[in-house]
Order: structure tokens, then sequence, then C-alpha cells
């Protein structure tokens, strides 16, 4: 039996009526050109059982990669919409945010790190948007996990600081040995912008990722 692609001339006029436009071929062209080519063949040289078998699996298996492949982009918009909604649902609610970045707009702002592990001496830096460390304090709490301050905005001078843009870093050390910590930032939600398929988290201390979010707590 001749592949499905080499059809008798009888049945080719026939076939080329089923193809979409795009020379695309579906299902339903793929059966009727099989169904053409079984009505064309050669009385006297019958088609061969196990070939055609063959290519009736092969088309099942086509098949089968084409409804996974459906399957996974509808589970992929599904996954989209249940995270633009998890966001959503966020506003109003006080989250922890891993970044640094935050805006100080007069009202103390609650600021904190995650440490890999215990550390025996450390120090939060609060920088101002030049760069400039403009407050330290040495990090009360050492041990492994999340830790939160609060900041009032003072400098080491003992002056209110300007409002406007701040960063948090923070170093930690057992001995000489330097100890992985990243800074926290932790804010009320009150909005999302959802731009380019990227849900941003907008709170009064500033905007942050949605994966960025280490979580969140309800009033």
């Amino acid at each position: 039996m001749a592949d499905i692609s080499s059809i008798t001339s009888g049945s080719a006029n026939s076939g080329s009526s089923i193809m979409s436009q795009n020379n695309a071929m579906g299902k339903e062209d793929f059966l009727t050109l099989m169904v053409e080519q079984l009505k064309n063949q050669d009385p006297m040289n019958p088609a061969d059982a196990t070939e055609f078998t063959a290519q009736l699996a092969q088309f099942s298996s086509l098949e089968q990669l084409f409804n996974i492949n459906s399957s996974l982009e509808e589970m992929g918009g599904t996954t989209a919409e249940m995270q633009r909604l998890s966001a959503l649902s966020m506003i109003g609610t006080e989250v922890v945010s891993k970044g640094s970045d935050f805006t100080f707009k007069g009202e103390p702002v609650k600021l904190g790190y995650n440490m890999d592990e215990a550390a025996e001496q450390g120090v939060l830096y609060i920088r101002d948007s030049a760069g400039n460390t403009v407050s330290a304090k040495p990090l009360a709490q050492m041990s492994e996990g999340q830790h939160m301050l609060e900041w009032d905005g003072m400098g080491d001078s003992g002056n209110l600081l300007p409002q406007g843009k701040y960063s948090v870093a923070i170093s930690a050390f057992n001995g000489e040995d330097p100890v992985a910590a990243h800074p926290l930032v932790q804010s009320r939600v009150i909005g999302v912008d959802m731009v380019d398929g990227t849900d941003t988290i907008v709170t009064d201390s500033g905007e942050f990722k949605l994966a960025e979010i280490e979580s969140v707590r309800g009033f």
C-alpha cells in the first residue's frame, strides 16, 4: 500500500479540494484521503493490512500529540488567570516582599531581613537614592529565618529624613565569614498593575513583582 502522501492521480483532485487554503492537513482531511486511497486501490494489488494498520497508528499518535498540546495551552491560560485573581485578592492586605527598594512617605516603615543561617553579628543599612548610608542599625535578632523591625524615618544624625526613595541592605557575619541574607519590606497593598502579562503589586511603600511576595497577612 502506498504512503498516504502518494495517492493515485484519480484521487489527487478530490484530495486537493478538501485541503485547507493554508495547506495544513487536519484530522478530517487525513481520513478522507485515506478513504479515497482505499477506494482507488488496484484490485489486483490490494492494500497491505500491516502497512495500513501502521499508518492508522501513526495518525492516532499524531492526534494525541495535538490534543496534549491543546490541553497544555488551556492549562497555561487557566494558570495565568488564577495568578491574576490571586494578585487582585491581595488588595488591602499586608505583604512582605523580597526587595531592597522602598518609598518613605513620612510614616514609619516596616523593614526586615531573611537569614539563611544564624549569624554572630550584623547591620541593617538604609541608603538614600544616591546610595549614601543615612542610617545603620545593628541587628537585634540574628537567628535563621525572617525578622522584621520598624524604621521611624530618622537618620543617624537624629533628624527626620525627607520623603523619597530609599533602599535597605543587610550585612551579617559569623566571625569573618559572611552569612547570606536578603532584605524585606512589609507594606500594605493598594492596587495591582497588569501590563504586558506581568502583575505588579502596588503598595504604600513601592511596587513589587508578584514573584517577590514572600507572605501575605490579612487584617
